[in-house]
């Protein structure tokens, strides 16, 4: 007589109901909470200015900026600034992922004049650069990831005397390459 000793042994388990839609809440909860963390975190930009026209070469290259003031509104910086920024994120975005770092000037649009391909520094989380020797003028900064702006900010350099009117006419007017619009001011 042979015994079959490859029995199944499937037992449902019957699952009480209240059992049953707790788990589906919870599932539905953490599931969002994916989704919520999910795609770029925004950050929080912060600024120092050095003047790196009157440090030697040794002393450009051994400076560490470590203290910025974080704020986004009314920024104003000298043409003969050295100016610092970081973008601290609020939560890692990875280290492998590529941002562009995008300035534009106001011209009779914002014009790009300049793209860095940056990494998140894997220590403090934050995006650090400079800027040198910008002409008086509005600027914007973008932080874009794959063709998407993560956050922008602008700022204005403004003449070391300030601007008067008569500055502000033969700057505007200095810019212009298209007669019509450089002698219509």
């Amino acid at each position: 007589m042979r015994q079959n000793s490859s029995k199944k042994l499937l037992f449902p388990i019957p699952f009480p109901k209240f059992l049953h839609h707790s788990l589906k809440q919870i599932l539905f909860t953490l599931l969002l909470l994916l989704l919520i963390q999910c795609g770029v975190p925004k950050g929080e930009f912060g600024w120092t200015t050095t003047k790196m026209e009157e440090m030697d070469i040794l002393e450009q290259h051994i400076q560490t900026i470590t203290d910025y003031k974080m704020m986004r509104d009314d920024l104003i910086f000298s043409p003969t600034d050295t100016i610092h920024y970081v973008y601290q994120f609020s939560r890692n975005p990875g280290l492998e992922t590529d941002f562009h770092i995008s300035l534009n000037r106001y011209e009779l649009d914002f014009v790009e004049i300049d793209i860095k391909k940056k990494r998140v520094e894997p220590d403090t989380l934050a995006i650090r650069d400079e800027f040198s020797l910008l002409r008086t003028g509005e600027y914007l900064i973008k932080i874009v990831y794959e063709g998407d702006t993560v956050d922008e900010v602008k700022f204005r350099v403004l003449p070391v005397e300030g601007y008067t009117q008569e500055n502000l006419e033969q700057e505007l007017a200095g810019d212009q390459t298209d007669e019509i619009i450089k002698y219509s001011r």
